[in-house]
């Protein structure tokens, strides 16, 4: 597969690739080695490259396998691939907590409506790896809520955050709506 690609790229072994630049949170370039944790970068200084998903909140998860249409020609997994599984288990999470399709369509609460979506893409995962999505709930106010999500390799290794802003809204009139009372509780 080496060089099979047109324009540039092509599949490359993970031995033979270069070090890649990563930008901290901090504002400061890093350099992150392909056979370096990312997470051990900054560490030093208590701050490591990327901030930790919050725990403490509920949360729901889901396994996936890399196929074929999750990947470019290279194998590598493509970004959107990321975001439909991260979608997937932000849906579970909701309807874990109560907030089902149906009740998203026809309730008295509105629907969720993605307005921003935060993603970082750490490293590669490829054709044929398992991963697994952990989404948690976030910050909630009166009409948005945030959820965060990390898509997670078989020895735990982090492929890809997101953070991703949702508002109620009502889908007949496109105004936003109150969130449940049940979804603000859970924030305090």
């Amino acid at each position: 597969m080496e060089g099979a690609s047109r324009g540039g790229g092509g599949y490359v072994p993970q031995d033979q690739r270069a070090n890649c630049a990563v930008e901290s949170d901090r504002g400061q370039l890093q350099v992150v080695r392909p056979d370096q944790d990312h997470e051990a970068v900054g560490e030093a200084d208590g701050g490591g490259v990327r901030p930790v998903v919050t725990k403490t909140k509920p949360q729901a998860e889901r396994e996936f396998t890399v196929y074929f249409f999750d990947t470019d020609a290279g194998g590598v997994v493509h970004n959107l691939a990321y975001l439909r599984w991260i979608e997937a288990v932000r849906t579970d999470l909701a309807e874990n907590l109560g907030w089902g399709l149906g009740e998203m369509l026809d309730g008295e609460h509105g629907c969720p409506v993605l307005t921003k979506t935060e993603a970082e893409y750490l490293r590669p995962a490829r054709l044929g790896d398992r991963v697994k999505v952990v989404s948690r709930l976030g910050e909630v106010g009166k009409v948005r809520f945030t959820v965060e999500s990390e898509v997670l390799g078989t020895k735990g290794e982090v492929f890809c955050r997101s953070k991703q802003e949702l508002a109620s809204v009502d889908l007949i009139t496109g105004k936003p709506r109150p969130l449940r009372e049940d979804w603000r509780k859970l924030d305090s």
